[in-house]
């Protein structure tokens, strides 16, 4: 079995040749190249530093009522099965599912014997469940990687004091909540030959906190709960 050991640069560079599309890209701007197909002969891929490759979960293909959707209407996943990760990764295992961006940010898709994976940095991962094949049902058991922390969001009124219903648009966008898990902290590289360590979080499980509402990536359980994953910079304050 031929095995291909590469990094995610290389690979968005194949990518964009592939696809016909090479051209000089501005440092400001990030670009999702096409999926790059590997040849039939390599069988494996060994990431390298602190990338991970994750084979991704299906798309689903039905609504909850069993209506069949149109593969342009089908909602592209963001979630997979760790297969293989770098030397350097600190918080992986293989087999977990792990979260990603919805946006791909950082991701280089890679198509191989007929599966879909990605190759992504571990810090652009988003948390780890503890098993495989995670569902809405386990957001609550989600771990956040790194510096982030997750928070179950305060739920907000939708009518008013005089009882009138309120739209979706015209109620407030809550913006505080309470952390229900934290990740293990940030790594900081060691300086002259030291070893990297990580820096504990400041926060912790049951703290209240505000946080700047545009940030974080938002989900919700399978009752509806919405949660929202941040990074402890996007707290504002503790109350």
């Amino acid at each position: 079995m031929a095995a291909f050991t590469v990094s995610a640069p290389v690979l968005k560079a194949a990518a964009a040749v592939s696809a016909g599309r090479a051209r000089p890209v501005r440092r400001s701007v990030a670009v999702r190249a096409a999926a790059f197909e590997m040849p039939s002969q390599y069988k494996k891929i060994s990431p390298v530093g602190t990338q991970v490759l994750v084979k991704v979960a299906e798309a689903e293909k039905t609504t909850a009522g069993g209506i069949i959707l149109a593969e342009s209407a089908q909602r592209k996943p963001t979630s997979g099965d760790v297969v293989e990760f770098g030397d350097k990764c600190v918080g992986m295992k293989k087999g977990v599912t792990v979260l990603y961006n919805k946006f791909g940010i950082g991701c280089v898709d890679i198509e191989m014997g007929g599966d879909s994976y990605i190759l992504i940095r571990e810090e652009d991962l988003i948390g780890t469940f503890p098993g495989s094949g995670a569902t809405a049902d386990d957001i609550p058991k989600l771990t956040p990687l790194a510096d982030r922390v997750m928070l179950k969001v305060d739920s907000v009124s939708t009518t008013t004091a005089g009882g009138i219903m309120l739209t979706e648009g015209a109620v407030e966008k809550p913006c505080t909540g309470v952390i229900v898990s934290v990740g293990p902290g940030k790594k900081v590289e060691g300086k002259d030959g030291e070893e990297d360590e990580i820096k504990p979080l400041a926060t912790k499980n049951g703290d209240k906190v505000m946080y700047f509402k545009y940030a974080g990536d938002k989900m919700y359980d399978g009752d509806g709960e919405e949660y929202v994953v941040l990074a402890e910079r996007d707290i504002l304050a503790s109350m």
